[in-house]
């Protein structure tokens, strides 16, 4: 039996390559998520020489792995499939964009997307210590989105720049595993039986070091936008990645739904401060005052290590007396440089104040730098481009067919007034991207999703409308309740308030 280890440098194509093993029972299958960074030093860990027969992996961990590895190497071919994929799934970005990829791909790449009609600029670069500058030099072009691999892809993300994964398709992963067959059997490796498993195929993973029920300890190695799948507008990312480099206390506040905490773990990795550990307390599920004197434990064993970040999350999230508990540790930590204090909050601060979810006490300590995150309703015109990057995110992540949504749907996806921002939006387009048939969402699958989320949404507002914060706010609130309960119909919701058209989105801004 041909023993074959597959390391996936990103956990889509650990899930699809997982499935695809199954068709192969004639081979003994690992699949480990591994990249050009760890996957030679894991190759070491599982001892691959004697375990294994033959690696297969793609793009850069193919020459890292090769550097280590006694046993072949194959790579994970990018074929054509894969190449007009990502241009379909690019298609859709409206901004400048570029490809950055080895030599091979690039000529793969300029002679389907000329046959395609898509022109795009493309970059080639021959060893791993190129691609940040080159990455950096594109942006500083104007350059909003990169499509690259996984060493591109990374990059791209930690200079706050979008960025499309070219993923392998199932194909691909066949053709890999076919080929280490061949290999083997023409090589004959006479090494030990691999041992037997219940399951042919075996999944790892890696995770955090968990402190506490209510914190988590985040090594810096782990601070990478990668690990957060929300997909913001563009104008977020952009204050995100600027302001991320101060060291003064931030807070983060907005409507419930916009992924504050996403935001707020984000501002930890840009710049000097993506260097820190970070340190996140979950605000709303600390139950005893006991969690108080652990964190202090827990600050006071990390600093002599070196810098960290200490993240608040919901910290109106905390009821009052445990933020009285919270106040002396903060008013310590104030006075050494070596934290960097951030915390969200879905309130305003002067209303979470007022209304007494917010400690007044606590303000100077979380209140010296503050990043309003508007309803997502305020950015109607970033849709398409949102739409383009989270199916390529969904793909990275789970693997989907789906690499766009018709031009009438991309409309109705537009004129939808979100009333669970972001993370509506999310939910909406991972369910038309897991029901899609084909390439390309319908108008009509498109509609019905929406339809159903303006039932569900009607029945909610039955509840009290929320009354807090400025009168622009709560107007924006009445009058996205008042499109759910006219279905959507712009002229009826015009009608109803007896304002106009231009006026209508002008107080949704």
């Amino acid at each position: 039996m041909t023993r074959i280890l597959i390391l996936a440098p990103y956990a889509g194509l650990k899930e699809l390559a997982a499935a695809v093993a199954e068709e192969y029972p004639e081979a003994y299958i690992q699949v480990h998520l591994g990249n050009y960074l760890n996957g030679p030093q894991l190759l070491l860990e599982l001892n691959a020489a004697e375990h294994f027969d033959a690696v297969i992996t793609r793009g850069g961990t193919v020459d890292a792995c090769r550097r280590v590895s006694p046993i072949p190497v194959i790579e994970m071919p990018v074929n054509a499939f894969d190449m007009i994929r990502v241009i379909q799934l690019s298609a859709g970005y409206t901004g400048q964009k570029a490809l950055l990829a080895y030599p091979n791909i690039v000529r793969s790449f300029a002679q389907l997307s000329d046959l395609l009609g898509y022109a795009v600029p493309a970059a080639a670069y021959r060893e791993h210590r190129e691609v940040h500058e080159l990455v950096l030099s594109l942006k500083n072009d104007g350059c909003e989105l990169v499509v690259g691999d996984q060493i591109v892809y990374q990059t791209a993300q930690e200079l706050g720049m979008n960025s499309i994964l070219l993923t392998s398709g199932a194909e691909a992963v066949r053709s890999a595993i076919e080929e280490a067959i061949r290999w083997t059997t023409a090589l004959s490796h006479q090494k030990q039986a691999a041992p037997s498993f219940a399951h042919p195929v075996k999944v790892m993973g890696n995770s955090s070091v968990f402190a506490d029920d209510a914190i988590l300890v985040v090594p810096k190695e782990e601070l990478l936008p990668s690990a957060v799948h929300t997909v913001f507008p563009p104008e977020v990312m952009l204050q995100l990645t600027e302001w991320s480099d101060t060291p003064l206390p931030t807070i983060i506040t907005g409507e419930e739904g916009m992924c504050k905490d996403d935001a707020g773990f984000l501002c930890c990795c840009f710049g000097s401060v993506k260097r820190k550990r970070l340190v996140r307390v979950s605000c709303g599920s600390i139950t005893d005052t006991g969690v108080f004197s652990r964190l202090d434990g827990l600050l006071e064993e990390l600093l002599p290590e070196g810098e960290l970040t200490l993240f608040l999350e919901d910290i109106t999230g905390l009821w009052p007396e445990g933020q009285q508990q919270l106040l002396p540790l903060l008013k310590r930590l104030s006075k050494d440089s070596r934290v960097k204090m951030i915390s969200t909050a879905e309130l305003p601060v002067e209303t979470a104040v007022k209304s007494g979810k917010l400690l007044r006490q606590l303000k100077p300590y979380l209140d010296e730098v503050r990043m309003e995150l508007k309803p997502l309703a305020a950015y109607a015109s970033d849709i398409p481009n949102m739409v383009s990057m989270y199916l390529a995110a969904l793909d990275v992540r789970c693997g989907i067919r789906a690499v766009g949504v018709k031009e009438n749907g991309i409309r109705l996806l537009r004129e939808y007034p979100w009333p669970g921002n972001l993370r509506q939006f999310m939910r909406v387009v991972n369910e038309l991207a897991l029901g899609c048939k084909g390439a390309y969402i319908p108008e009509n699958q498109v509609r019905h999703a929406l339809e159903r989320e303006h039932r569900h949404y009607s029945q909610a507002s039955l509840a009290p409308m929320d009354l807090s914060g400025s009168l622009k706010e709560i107007e924006a609130r009445v009058i996205r309740h008042v499109m759910e309960e006219e279905g959507l119909n712009q002229a009826k919701v015009e009608k109803r308030l007896g304002i106009s058209h231009s006026t209508l989105w002008r107080k949704l801004k």
